[in-house]
């Protein structure tokens, strides 16, 4: 693994593109804040003692374009600005950002995901469990204590999918970190017993663009 990150170090810093064998598997864990993930290259904008790789997703995708098995994003997405009607792909757009994630992996790769369930926390709201704040509203807007945590999308599942597929992912599927074995991080979140983190995986497939609905609301 130390072999693996050096050489992606010295690729970033000479900004190019990696090439190794197809045998030599790479899993990303893009955000990973202040927890490592066992198996993964650990990667932020932030340098924490978790961090293997400072890096951007602009420039971790430019150095690893088709290299990677699996791209783990836990609680990052909701970062990144709303698609709007437009369906905006750029570098700092959720679109763009699993265009990114597309091009880093392998035909056949994974992307795992995992965003605050904006159905589970309205429910918990609604049904009158807890107040906004001070619980629910860092969920929705995150905590703003630093510039990067700062929500600018919210996500339940049929959006979550919409997004995915009109990148190019398939075979979504749920996934729980407590059964793959992860060390404690967002995925985990609950409220009261109740799961408050949305948790998929789904499959590198065409690039090709699927047709939705959600077309014709706009």
């Amino acid at each position: 693994m130390d072999n693996i990150i050096g050489e992606i170090k010295r690729n970033l810093n000479s900004n190019k593109k990696l090439d190794l064998p197809t045998s030599r598997e790479i899993k990303i864990n893009f955000g990973c804040g202040k927890v490592r993930q066992p198996g993964y290259i650990n990667v932020d904008v932030r340098n924490t003692e978790a961090v293997d790789i400072v890096a951007t997703l602009p420039e971790l995708s430019s150095c690893l374009e088709g290299q990677c098995s699996e791209v783990y994003l836990s609680h990052v997405l909701e970062h990144f600005g709303a698609p709007g009607k437009k369906l905006r792909q750029g570098d700092s757009d959720v679109l763009g950002v699993l265009l990114l994630v597309r091009k880093m992996l392998i035909q056949g790769g994974i992307a795992r995901i995992a965003v605050p369930d904006f159905n589970a926390i309205c429910k918990i709201y609604m049904d009158g469990v807890l107040p906004l704040y001070p619980k629910l509203l860092g969920r929705l807007c995150g905590e703003q204590e630093y510039p990067e945590n700062l929500h600018k999308c919210v996500f339940d599942r049929e959006f979550l999918e919409f997004c995915l597929s009109h990148c190019g992912f398939e075979k979504i599927q749920n996934w729980d970190p407590r059964e793959e074995g992860f060390e404690k991080d967002s995925s985990f979140d609950q409220l009261g017993g109740v799961g408050t983190s949305l948790n998929v995986t789904a499959v590198a497939g065409s690039c090709k663009k699927e047709k939705s609905i959600w077309g014709k609301l706009f």
